[in-house]
């Protein structure tokens, strides 16, 4: 198949497994990837980058085993919690060094900079030292360096953290695009944000990899009656959010934020039963599968 595929895939450190064994395969198209902290979301997306070597099975891309063509690397893009940027350098320079690293031809350096610092508006910033940055700006420079190349497979750990709600729902929409005619794996702990995301939802539990199903087009369009949030307002206490019919459940967070509320957790709320509208049934099914997701990550369920 084109994109990624792993053969009986077993990973872990200092030969303890964290992760397997995982048979799948990942096409063109947003894969969403949900799980509780420590469950081995890093972990597999360090594998598949052909960073970590498994313990058992192997990785292929486009039916090219990663551990025998380390070349085939090249067409993988990762992105982690840690920035791969050095703090002692310019983003300018960091970005040099790393269209270097990935063999791209010297003349064209220039201008795929360019491209990639307006993409994700840091031309401002390009000669500037990277531990001058906030945490937002570092992101947005480390998806520049990302892009430099085009790879055609982008692992994205947790793309949307640090950054302001413009630049989120900006890179969200980036994170669309790519998944039309790229292999995009991305983790996120929002469960709102992965339904509105996925292609395909997995859920990495217990180190094995469950595909949940996703809504379809209509579904994902329609608006959940309720969430709850958790803001820095109501003291930790939950507080009902009920978006119109015009506005995402993102777009209500985006403005909380704006007025300096912080928002910590959110959660969807069942809809009204005996709603006969095809907007009913839309939320319903929507709302239902969230609630399934965070009953699967729920560990006391």
């Amino acid at each position: 198949m084109r994109g990624i595929r792993l053969e009986g895939v077993v990973a872990g450190y200092r030969a303890r497994p964290v992760i397997g064994p995982i048979d799948a395969g990942l096409g063109p198209g947003v894969h969403v990837l949900l799980g509780r902290n420590g469950t081995g979301k890093t972990t597999l997306m360090r594998v598949l980058a052909g960073i970590l070597p498994p313990l058992a099975g192997r990785v292929l891309l486009d039916g090219t085993d990663l551990a025998a063509h380390h070349e085939a690397k090249r067409a993988i893009g990762l992105l982690t919690h840690r920035a791969a940027l050095s703090p002692q350098l310019s983003v300018r320079d960091n970005l040099e060094f790393w269209a270097r690293v990935q063999g791209l031809d010297r003349a064209r350096r220039p201008a795929r900079i360019r491209e990639a610092a307006g993409r994700f508006d840091i031309e401002g910033l390009l000669d500037r030292r990277t531990a001058r940055l906030s945490r937002g700006q570092l992101q947005r420079a480390d998806l520049a360096r990302l892009t430099l190349t085009d790879p055609h497979v982008l692992l994205l750990d947790e793309p949307m953290t640090g950054l302001d709600p413009v630049s989120a729902e900006h890179t969200r929409a980036l994170v669309r695009s790519w998944g039309t005619h790229k292999t995009v794996l991305c983790s996120t702990h929002s469960v709102p944000e992965a339904m509105t995301l996925a292609s395909r939802l997995l859920i990495l539990k217990g180190g094995a990899l469950t595909e949940l199903p996703v809504a379809t087009a209509p579904e994902r369009t329609g608006t959940p009656s309720a969430y709850d949030l958790r803001t820095s307002r109501g003291g930790g206490a939950w507080e009902r959010a009920e978006p119109g019919q015009d506005t995402t459940i993102g777009e209500h967070i985006a403005g909380l934020v704006a007025r300096g509320v912080e928002v910590t957790d959110v959660r969807p709320v069942c809809a009204r039963t005996g709603d006969t509208t095809q907007a009913g049934a839309e939320t319903a099914a929507r709302t239902t599968a969230e609630t399934a997701i965070h009953e699967l990550l729920d560990d006391s369920s």
